[in-house]
């Protein structure tokens, strides 16, 4: 979805959600994005991890985020909350001092606080798009996300999520292209659970060029099953497997488990001939280019076209009577994200009861033609039988289509009659 841009602000932020650990990262009138960083408790090293956690003082409405809310906490100043964007996600109250509090609006109270830590060098007004970006985007998630919306209370102008593999597209998006003259491979690996591996796939015989994403797990890159001395022989193991030699242009690896200097064989397979880059903070700077691409359309976008594990695989249309004959209406097109469709729009009905909706499959097979019936749709006379029709998706596989009879203003008052269908795309 693109953003139409009404306003001068001047930032655009991406915000990367974690349930322990979350990062802000901002661009200026489109520079390079740049990440807020802050001493660790130690004061020696820069962290740019912000932990995902509220303190509240005790007996007063004097609330606190992040690394200060885990100090004051520790020194007995305050009750530390943790968890809350678990809790958001299952719709769990969270206790304080004997009190509920409704966990989205906690989550919106964290959001705040971190923007008010980069309100010095970003001013909350002038921001213009926020756009998180979290690990997976399922319909609770969504959900949760719109719940939140409504509690932050921002003068922004968009305000948007997406998946760790949109941002990662983003980020490469922004490149230089030399970056992905072949696949890009992603490790990202905590240093504790399975490392995780993303392959994003660059089909450059066609125009635009189609871009996809192969996800892939290293269950022996584990801390139970990897003992630190056998890192490096296990993760070359995982490099052959994951990027064979003149089909990978670069690598980037993140986490926390890359940070100590283990790698050494590993690293020499994947240098060779590759390009590698070690970091923290791809997502969230991923997510400030994706804000960026929103609010201002670059022509680079229209070289690649993103099938990722949330984007629509067809195109969706409608056949719609216009000017006496039948004719096609576009009404999302493949590569868009599921979670950004809601769309409506209002028919008159000449006749019949009866939607029709078209989809078109991008990567092959037939086109299908679905219809919708209307039963008991009232038949009115002289073409006042008017409709709305409204679309959203449960999923990336299913449409959910929502008709109602509105009726024609004064002339024909709206049985209040509904249908809603659901279709597989």
């Amino acid at each position: 979805m693109l953003f139409t841009r009404t306003s001068n602000k001047k930032y655009v932020i991406g915000f990367d959600l974690g349930e322990t650990g979350s990062q802000i990262s901002w661009s200026e009138s489109g520079a390079e994005p740049v990440t807020f960083a802050q001493k660790d408790k130690g004061g020696d090293v820069e962290n740019l991890f912000i932990p995902t956690v509220l303190s509240k003082k005790f007996g007063a409405n004097i609330w606190f985020c992040g690394q200060e809310a885990e100090t004051r906490a520790s020194h007995g100043d305050g009750t530390i909350v943790r968890h809350i964007l678990s809790s958001a996600l299952q719709g769990r109250a969270i206790l304080i001092e004997g009190q509920e509090y409704d966990p989205c609006s906690l989550l919106a109270l964290y959001v705040r606080r971190v923007l008010a830590l980069i309100a010095d060098t970003v001013p909350t007004s002038e921001i213009s798009v926020l756009l998180f970006t979290m690990e997976t985007i399922d319909q609770n998630t969504v959900e949760m996300l719109g719940r939140m919306k409504g509690f932050l209370n921002l003068p922004l102008d968009g305000l948007y999520w997406e998946d760790h593999q949109s941002s990662f597209y983003s980020f490469l998006l922004c490149q230089n292209a030399s970056l992905h003259e072949r696949d890009v491979l992603l490790c990202e690996w905590n240093g504790e659970s399975a490392m995780k591996l993303i392959r994003m796939c660059y089909n450059g015989s066609t125009k635009p060029a189609v871009v996809y994403a192969r996800t892939d797990t290293a269950p022996e890159m584990s801390a139970r099953m990897t003992a630190k001395e056998q890192r490096d022989a296990s993760f070359l193991h995982v490099c052959r497997r994951a990027a064979p030699q003149g089909q990978i242009s670069s690598v980037f690896l993140i986490g926390q488990g890359f940070a100590d200097k283990w790698m050494k064989e590993s690293l020499s397979y994947l240098s060779y001939h590759r390009r590698v880059f070690l970091g923290n903070n791809l997502y969230s700077k991923g997510a400030a280019w994706s804000a960026l691409l929103r609010r201002d359309h670059r022509s680079v976008q229209d070289q690649y076209f993103f099938l990722g594990e949330n984007c629509l695989s067809c195109n969706v249309g409608m056949l719609v009577l216009h000017a006496g004959s039948s004719r096609y209406l576009a009404v999302r097109d493949a590569g868009e994200s599921w979670y950004d469709l809601s769309w409506e729009r209002e028919f008159i009905v000449d006749s019949g009861n009866e939607v029709h909706f078209i989809f078109t499959p991008l990567t092959g097979g037939a086109v299908r033609d679905e219809t919708m019936k209307l039963e008991g749709l009232p038949n009115r006379a002289g073409r006042t039988t008017r409709i709305r029709v409204s679309l959203s998706m449960a999923d990336v596989h299913t449409l959910c289509v929502h008709v109602e009879d509105v009726g024609f203003g004064e002339i024909a008052a709206g049985s209040g009659l509904s249908w809603d269908q659901r279709f597989t795309v």
